[in-house]
């Protein structure tokens, strides 16, 4: 009980200093709320509205005939425009200069697809620097791989009445099959819903990287503006323990992130809001409440993380200049522990890399969202429980680097 009424001095004072800048606190709380929703619209819609220019030229018009199948090279245009249209290109039949990708239909195409020596060639010509070229040229290749689907069929099916054989066109074209199951850790199957929750992991883990440096440059405004304004010296006047004045400034500037936490949250809920409104789809049902519990517990803890590795060379070095430089080294490896979370699971990784990054406390914030999206409710645990005895560790590790001589002389 004591030790409550010594750390609740230093935490009232700092909410005061506070609520003195309420704008600065707001905007930062509401970043995670603006951002997420607009990292849906960019990665969604803002590629739909994107206009590419697609050329479609047939330079061999006329029919193909394979035995009693007939097909037309203008039939392969118009698939091919129809799929280009649907990736939003504006698709012309004239050469235009100026264009994203060009599908050319050469002459002898109709000679080679029929002939059964032969290979028939279709020109696919991208502009060097388009982003709508690769969309472009998977929307053709799909169009292609089933137009020579058909012409293989009719070839097969005309060979087997040539030689008088009852011939499936399917068994000679693929004569393998194969199914794929998705199970969960324990085994069982689970549903196309589960492997997109569990990709929906991933984009949690690493929107992470949004919250680490509002609090990094909060504490360090803390610490090192109290120096420069002078109030420091009579902090450290007051009988208040030297503890509570670190393991207090920490607590207060949590609070950040625990409004960030919230604010990511909804956020989240309007980054799956706004597709399922516009494409009638629910993708709401993939945030469970305990995926959303461990999200915000995983956001407030990270803030909390970068707190307690900043602290001691902020209370150490009081120098501005300093602290902002290991303050960019502290966000710049959050990233890339967010980054490695975004393309691998940092849990299978080899035991060498996968317990260093284990030291790191953002890898376990990752891991309990994985392990969250996954239902193991005691590895999710687990991990924040490592999380916090990490925290701990570094505000202890503050508290004894915490130096009266060092922050009072030490210039700013």
């Amino acid at each position: 009980m004591r030790r409550r009424g010594r750390l609740y001095p230093v935490i009232w004072k700092e909410l005061r200093d506070m609520a003195r800048d309420i704008k600065t606190i707001a905007a930062i709380a509401i970043l995670p709320l603006i951002m997420m929703p607009f990292m849906g619209l960019t990665s969604i819609y803002v590629q739909t509205l994107q206009q590419g220019v697609a050329v479609v030229i047939n330079e061999d018009p006329g029919k193909i005939v394979i035995g009693d199948h007939v097909f037309t090279t203008q039939q392969l245009v118009n698939e091919i425009e129809n799929a280009l249209k649907s990736k939003g290109f504006i698709v012309t039949t004239h050469n235009v200069s100026r264009f994203d990708i060009k599908v050319i239909i050469p002459k002898g195409f109709r000679a080679n697809i029929s002939s059964f020596t032969r290979l028939a060639l279709i020109r696919i010509i991208k502009a060097v620097g388009s982003t709508k070229a690769n969309a472009g040229e998977s929307a053709v290749a799909s169009v292609l791989g089933s137009f020579a689907h058909e012409v293989a069929v009719a070839k097969v099916d005309y060979l087997g009445r040539l030689a008088r054989v009852k011939v499936s066109p399917s068994s000679v074209l693929d004569p393998i099959i194969y199914t794929t199951t998705l199970v969960g850790p324990s085994g069982a199957a689970v549903s196309v819903v589960e492997s997109f929750r569990v990709m929906l992991g991933r984009i949690l883990a690493f929107s992470l990287i949004f919250v680490t440096t509002p609090s990094i440059a909060y504490i360090t405004d803390s610490v090192v503006g109290e120096k420069e304004r002078k109030t420091f010296e009579a902090l450290l006047a007051t009988p208040v323990p030297r503890w509570s004045i670190v393991i207090g400034k920490a607590l207060s500037a949590s609070l950040i992130g625990l409004a960030t936490g919230l604010a990511d949250a909804i956020g989240l809920l309007l980054f799956f809001a706004i597709p399922s409104m516009t494409y009638g789809i629910n993708l709401l049902k993939l945030l469970t409440p305990t995926l959303l519990a461990a999200h915000v517990s995983a956001v407030y803890l990270s803030v909390l993380a970068s707190l307690a590795l900043i602290l001691p060379i902020v209370i150490r070095s009081g120098s501005y200049r300093v602290a902002q430089a290991f303050s960019l080294a502290i966000i710049g490896v959050a990233s890339i522990v967010f980054f490695i979370a975004l393309y691998a699971n940092i849990g299978a990784l080899t035991p060498s890399l996968r317990y260093l990054l284990y030291v790191i406390p953002y890898s376990h914030a990752v891991c309990m969202i994985k392990q969250a999206v996954l239902g193991e409710v005691w590895n999710t645990i687990l991990h924040s429980l490592i999380l916090v005895g990490e925290i701990a560790v570094l505000l202890a590790i503050a508290v004894k680097l915490f130096s009266e001589e060092k922050i009072i002389y030490s210039k700013t």
